[in-house]
């Protein structure tokens, strides 16, 4: 079984990921480190702007915003992607100020299971952190995407992060882990890299949460990921990131020394290349915080790549590998450990110690 400490990790671990990639989205290395110093970024920033807090991204809005809506999900009786369906408008209509479309309206308001905290009403949520043009532009649509249903022809990275409650949710399950990413993400990512990347993502994070290896775990992705059509793209980098990895010398390394490597794997803007370069530092670097720094400082999507180094250190070390410094500032550290431990108390529900 898994517990408490793997939640609080894993969610801790990605939003500290998130924060500390947010400032060096795009940046070039030599814009890094002309601002940063010639080691990178090493720690969280603080912004004036946002009351000295080191700001989140979409990334991690999102991944409370899937919590909110497994948390809905439960207290209705609701099938799982239809509750994370209304946190994910919940989420659109606070990002927009768009009016709630009929049927919709009362998604707004305080719910049931919103006793003792109500995430639509944290400012945070409401900021317009650079999403991804295609996710508010699936939610602008009637339809509900799955699967079946196209909304767009998107496979960026934004699918991921919000995958990693539902890893946690289903720990020991990585099938339904896998299954349930997949339709969570074809919200919203119609393209089938994208959607598949995201049911990978979560089924590597029920293999942790349950005591899996690493190894072990991305052999079980890779094995679902085997079963299901579209998928060379991930399985090809999935591939290429364990490569890299074993090719590298063990031991401790610098910031720059993993750059050739993560530039090999993409920018991360796609879903396959964010995975990939996540796996990749989590295999390739021994000490989490490192891999956690390292895979923010490259020249592409590195707020999602830390976002899920973060998630796949957390889910095995605990939040004890991110210093209590950084804790201090991330803007929403406490909602989220509130919703990290609201998600763990879900899924001891239904799986009760023996």
């Amino acid at each position: 079984m898994a517990d408490i400490e793997k939640f609080r990790g894993a969610l801790h671990g990605s939003a500290c990921g998130d924060a500390l990639g947010y400032p060096l989205q795009n940046f070039s290395v030599g814009r890094i480190q002309r601002r940063f110093g010639p080691f990178g970024l090493r720690t969280l920033v603080r912004d004036a702007r946002n009351g000295r807090k080191a700001p989140i991204s979409d990334n991690t809005q999102m991944i409370l915003a899937t919590i909110d809506g497994i948390l809905w999900a439960d207290a209705k009786k609701l099938d799982l992607v239809d509750g994370i369906y209304r946190g994910y408008m919940r989420w659109y209509y606070s990002q927009t100020g768009e009016e709630p479309r009929r049927g919709q309206r009362t998604w707004m308001r305080r719910q049931p299971h919103e006793r003792e905290f109500c995430l639509v009403r944290e400012k945070f949520m409401h900021a317009r952190r650079n999403p991804e043009e295609g996710l508010l532009g699936a939610f602008s649509k009637d339809v509900k995407g799955s699967t079946k249903v196209k909304v767009n022809d998107c496979r960026g990275s934004a699918a991921l992060a919000r995958a990693i409650p539902i890893g946690l949710i289903f720990a020991g399950d990585s099938k339904a882990a896998f299954d349930e990413g997949v339709k969570a993400a074809a919200l919203s990512h119609s393209d089938p890299v994208g959607y598949y990347a995201a049911g990978g993502l979560a089924a590597m994070i029920s293999c942790l949460a349950y005591g899996l290896t690493l190894p072990k775990a991305l052999e079980r992705a890779e094995t679902l990921l085997g079963k299901v059509h579209k998928t060379d793209p991930i399985l090809s980098l999935l591939g290429a990131a364990e490569e890299q990895a074993n090719n590298h010398p063990a031991g401790k390394t610098g910031t720059w020394d993993h750059i050739d490597s993560i530039a090999s794997l993409g920018s991360g803007e796609n879903a396959e290349e964010a995975l990939a370069i996540a796996v990749y530092c989590t295999l390739a670097i021994d000490e989490p915080l490192d891999a956690l720094i390292i895979s923010a400082n490259h020249s592409g999507k590195s707020n999602t790549t830390a976002a899920i180094t973060g998630a796949l250190e957390g889910v095995r070390f605990g939040r004890s590998f991110i210093p209590s410094y950084w804790s201090d500032i991330l803007e929403c550290s406490e909602p989220l450990a509130f919703m990290a431990d609201k998600l763990y108390y879900v899924y001891e529900k239904y799986h009760p110690m023996k």
